[in-house]
C-alpha cells in the first residue's frame, strides 16, 4: 500500500515539473525582411504597425513575421489600410502603384500577372507585358515597338513587336527581338508608337530604353508625364528580370 502511495506521489511530481517545465518554454519571435518600391506619382509615407515608419522605401527592413498591418498615407490623407503578409526568415519584395491622384494605390509583388513564373525568352530576345495607365490615351491603343540593328554598311530601324488593345490591365507577355550593333552588342533603345485602336491615328512616339543586358523580361506601363505644359506620355519600367 505504502509503495503504491509513493508511486503515485513521484508521478504527480514528474507530471508537475515536466508541465512547469513546457509552460517555462519561451520561443524567440521570428523574423522576415520586406522592401516597397514606390512608383507612385507622389511619394507616399509607410506606417507598420502602431507608429512605425518605414525608412526610404525600398530598403529592406526587418520585421517580427506574421500578418502586419500597414498605412498608406499621401501627406495626411490615408490612402490605404491593409495587411501584408511577414515570413520568418524570408525577404519579400512589394511594390506601391499609383499612376496618378486619381487612381486607387495598388500593393502587390512580382506574382503580378505571372511575372514571377514567366520563363526567359532565347537569345537575342526579349519579352514585354505592358499596361496603359494614362489618362490622355484612350481606354484601348495599339503599340508598335522599333528598334534598330547595323546591317553593314548602315544602322537600320526595324520593327520588332506589337501589342494591340492595350488597356488598364498588363497585356500577355510577346517576345520580341533585340537588335545588334556593329560588335554585335544588343541595342536597349525602343521606340512606342501609340496609336488608336480604332482608327490607328498615331498618338504619341515614347522612347524606350530597357536593361537589355542584364534582364530579358519585364513589365512595362504606360503613364502620363508631370510638370508638362501640353499632354504626353512616357513608358516605365516595373519589374524586370
Amino acid at each position: 500500500m505504502r509503495i503504491t502511495f509513493y508511486f503515485i506521489l513521484f508521478m504527480l511530481i514528474i507530471t508537475g515539473v515536466s508541465s512547469c517545465s513546457k509552460g517555462d518554454l519561451i520561443k524567440d519571435p521570428a523574423f522576415g525582411s520586406i522592401s516597397i518600391s514606390d512608383f507612385t506619382s507622389k511619394k507616399v509615407t509607410v506606417i507598420e504597425g502602431e507608429n512605425n515608419q518605414l525608412p526610404v522605401l525600398g530598403e529592406t527592413v526587418s520585421l517580427l513575421s506574421g500578418n502586419n498591418r500597414f498605412r498608406f498615407y499621401d501627406d495626411k490623407t490615408l490612402l490605404l489600410d491593409t495587411s501584408l503578409k511577414i515570413e520568418p526568415f524570408k525577404k519579400h519584395k512589394y511594390f506601391i502603384l499609383r499612376p496618378n491622384n486619381q487612381s486607387v494605390l495598388r500593393v502587390f509583388d512580382d506574382s503580378l500577372n505571372g511575372f514571377n513564373q514567366e520563363t526567359f525568352p532565347a537569345a537575342g530576345s526579349v519579352k514585354i507585358s505592358l499596361a496603359n495607365f494614362s489618362k490622355s490615351l484612350p481606354d484601348k491603343v495599339n503599340v508598335y515597338i522599333t528598334t534598330t540593328t547595323y546591317r553593314a554598311p548602315a544602322t537600320e530601324e526595324i520593327k520588332v513587336g506589337e501589342i494591340l488593345k492595350v488597356s488598364g490591365s498588363f497585356s500577355g507577355f510577346k517576345t520580341m527581338l533585340t537588335g545588334k550593333d556593329q560588335f554585335l552588342k544588343p541595342i536597349k533603345e525602343f521606340t512606342l508608337t501609340i496609336k488608336d485602336s480604332n482608327d490607328q491615328a498615331v498618338l504619341f512616339t515614347v522612347p524606350l530604353v530597357l536593361p537589355v543586358e542584364t534582364a530579358t523580361v519585364y513589365l512595362l506601363y504606360l503613364e502620363d508625364k508631370t510638370g508638362v505644359t501640353k499632354p504626353d506620355i512616357r513608358a516605365t519600367l516595373l519589374m524586370s528580370k
